[in-house]
């Protein structure tokens, strides 16, 4: 919400303060879209799937849910993708 018509009219009137300052854009400008290589996420159509239950501490789940969000992928799909990874990188 801003002042409106009136609160700017208002703020013009006092030398002090600069309308365009106070009216300036906050946001901060897009940044390009950086090139990286993706793995695609998720289970392959068709596998059959084991459900499974665990808890996290708070602190991992908020940092999930943050990432999970940031990419625009679901929270399983990360989870999935990273054990996937530890797996692979452990297996010898």
């Amino acid at each position: 919400m801003g002042l409106g018509d009136r609160g700017k009219r208002r703020v013009k009137a006092d030398d002090s303060l600069n309308v365009k300052e106070l009216f300036k854009s906050t946001e901060t400008p897009a940044e390009p879209p950086t090139e990286r290589v993706e793995k695609k996420m998720g289970r392959p159509k068709g596998e059959p799937v084991k459900p499974k239950t665990f808890a996290l501490p708070l602190e991992l789940n908020q940092r999930l849910r943050r990432f999970a969000f940031e990419h625009e992928c679901k929270e399983v799909d990360v989870v999935r993708a990273a054990l996937e990874a530890y797996l692979v990188a452990h297996e010898e």
